[in-house]
């Protein structure tokens, strides 16, 4: 059964060592991902496409009102945020670290000087 598949699972994109160490299972929800990866690639190429007609139009027919970049790619600014949102995220976990990795540096110099006090009275 599987052999009669790989062909067509080739064509769909898994790859010949893949998919000969995948389940069925597997292999029909690889798939999927692909068949949907690529039409959602489609359909984001036809989005540009369409914006970059649009513009054109605008571009010859009334040039003074053509729209900023961020107007006619408004989802650019939403993913700018997000990349934004991440990096302060981020940074605010390095932060948060850096403050513990000090408080374990603080609490290891105090107990070796606990453990020197404690050896200085003992001799």
């Amino acid at each position: 059964m599987l052999e009669d598949l790989y062909p067509q699972a080739v064509e769909a994109g898994i790859s010949s060592t893949d998919f000969w160490a995948m389940t069925f299972d597997e292999i029909m929800v690889q798939v999927e991902a692909n068949k949907k990866r690529h039409e959602n690639e489609l359909k984001e190429k036809a989005m540009f496409d369409y914006t970059q007609q649009r513009l054109g139009i605008y571009a010859f027919n009334d040039p003074k009102n053509f729209p900023k970049y961020e107007d006619a790619y408004p989802f650019l600014n939403q993913l700018k945020e997000e990349v934004e949102q991440a990096v302060s995220e981020d940074e605010e976990k390095k932060k948060a670290m850096l403050t513990d990795q000090e408080i374990m540096r603080q609490n290891a110099m105090l107990i070796q000087e606990t453990r020197k006090r404690k050896s200085q009275k003992t001799n």
